[in-house]
């Protein structure tokens, strides 16, 4: 059941993709774009993590069985380094507690450590090669107007971080999907009950309801499970025929189900 465990990839992105983005998702997906060295990805997936979590953390659950370190202001750092972003590096690196928590993850704090050092020779070489002052000639002539002074550019704005709200649509699936990846199936079904109106949302939610009770069932826990999940893909396919589970995120059992069910 790998697959189904990554459920909440696909209901939160698909309600409404950047504004629904999941912490833990972003997380996840910023973990394996450094893995891959795609720095503005490893970037753009940390600011969401930090949006929804800015607190450094031993061991984080992602999704399914997946646990991590959760080091956001680490790798948001390392991808401002490798973009050539010493300052951003050096920022993220000493916000939200991670230059004391990183101290206890010693592969973490060399890549740090070598970041801070790469950085500093850079800035050396920059204030070594510092290009020589020209004193322009001074004119013979006196100039009786008053003088213009020319006022400072004005301060940059404000950086306003942004805050990830979640959607009505989203709310309603939360609690759905917290209760599935937890395997409390039983609660799934409660809680799929009262089916909201919404084509999307409908889809998803049925979609889900069906996937717990076809656990359920196949692990023999509930005998009117089989009879709940066939209901529910029923009426998941009347809500949109067009709309398929994805398998990246469904068993093949159960998209097997789903389609001939």
């Amino acid at each position: 059941m790998q697959g189904s465990r990554l459920f909440l990839i696909l209901a939160l992105a698909s309600v409404a993709a950047p504004a629904l983005a999941d912490w833990k998702q972003d997380y996840a997906r910023g973990v394996e774009a450094a893995g891959d060295g795609r720095w503005s990805d490893t970037a753009r997936y940390m600011q969401g993590a930090l949006a929804g979590n800015a607190t450094p953390e031993k061991r984080v659950r992602l999704y399914g069985q997946r646990y991590e370190v959760y080091v956001p202001q680490h790798y948001a750092g390392l991808a401002a380094w490798r973009q050539g972003d010493c300052t951003g590096a050096l920022r993220y690196w000493s916000q939200g507690g991670n230059a004391t928590f990183i101290q206890g993850f010693p592969d973490l704090a060399s890549v740090e450590q070598e970041g801070k050092s790469a950085c500093s020779s850079a800035s050396q070489v920059a204030t070594t090669e510092k290009p020589p002052v020209v004193t322009p000639p001074v004119e013979d002539r006196t100039d009786t107007r008053p003088s213009q002074v020319t006022p400072p550019p004005p301060p940059p704005p404000p950086v306003v971080e942004q805050t990830v709200q979640l959607s009505r649509d989203a709310l309603i699936l939360k609690p759905l999907v917290d209760a599935y990846l937890s395997g409390r199936y039983a609660d799934v079904i409660k809680l799929s009950t009262q089916v909201p109106p919404t084509q999307r949302l409908r889809w998803h939610m049925l979609v889900l309801r069906a996937a717990a009770a076809f656990t359920l069932a196949e692990s023999g826990a509930d005998d009117s499970a089989t009879a709940i999940a066939r209901k529910a893909v029923t009426e998941a396919r009347a809500s949109d025929a067009t709309r398929k589970p994805d398998p990246d995120y469904f068993s093949p059992r159960f998209i097997a189900f789903f389609q001939g069910g």
